[in-house]
């Protein structure tokens, strides 16, 4: 805006006209609304690269419910026991033989076999085919032990037949017969030595009283008993 001072005044008045025409030149035009600076909204951005909350909750809610049913069917387990280290094997099998608790065991699996007219139950007490090959000095000793076992399997079956019930009957202990001898290499058809007892007692009650069934032979593998005949040698 250009402002005119008449002649008389710009004479009368030399600052002010200076003053005004500063004034306007140093002015600046307001703005018919004020410009409002916009910045870049976050949100979009947050929420493409977000789940939303809402489908966030939905879709974490089937995860812990699984994990929560998880912990309350399965508890924590508890800590493994440590395991026994396996005794060395000796070559020539001549380690003192054991009457420990793995051996009651075994015995009771027997009368279970004999109670219920099923061999398999026994097998745990049967000598194992493994170290019987290496141990016989026989021709065949694959075939031996088979021959040994269809025995021990027929001899399970004829024992159960020897009471009319089985009833009632509970396993008590297995009792070593005849003093354990050392059976040395070449003995008795075999290669490698071991111990050996005549006529062991499978002691069981009925009803409270006490009863027995004779074990043959049985002879030790790495310190253990296993049975190589279970009832008297039929030739």
């Amino acid at each position: 805006m250009a402002i005119l001072l008449l002649p008389h005044l710009r004479r009368s008045f030399p600052a002010l006209g200076l003053a005004l025409l500063l004034g306007c030149a140093n002015s600046s035009p307001k703005p018919d609304a004020p410009s409002a600076v916009i910045a870049p909204s976050a949100a979009p951005i947050a929420s493409a690269s977000a789940t939303p909350p809402a489908a966030s909750a939905s879709a974490a809610a089937p995860i812990a419910s699984a994990v929560a049913a998880v912990d309350t069917a399965a508890p924590a387990a508890a800590p493994a026991a440590p395991v026994e280290a396996a005794a060395p094997i000796v070559a020539d099998n001549n380690v003192p033989p054991t009457e420990g608790p793995e051996l009651q065991d075994r015995a009771k699996g027997l009368l279970d076999a004999v109670i219920h007219d099923d061999p398999k139950l026994g097998d745990p007490f049967w000598f194992p085919e493994a170290p019987f090959i290496p141990l016989k000095d026989v021709k065949g000793p694959d075939k031996y032990w088979q021959q040994l076992h269809r025995t021990f399997g027929a001899d399970v079956h004829a024992l159960h037949k020897k009471r009319k019930s089985w009833d009632g009957v509970a396993f008590e202990k297995f009792e070593i017969g005849s003093k354990p001898t050392w059976v040395k290499p070449g003995e008795e058809g075999n290669k490698i030595g071991y111990h050996r007892s005549y006529r062991g007692k499978l002691h069981f009650t009925v009803d409270g009283k006490s009863e027995s069934l004779e074990v043959r032979t049985i002879i030790t593998w790495q310190g253990r008993w296993y049975i190589t005949h279970l009832s008297k040698i039929k030739h």
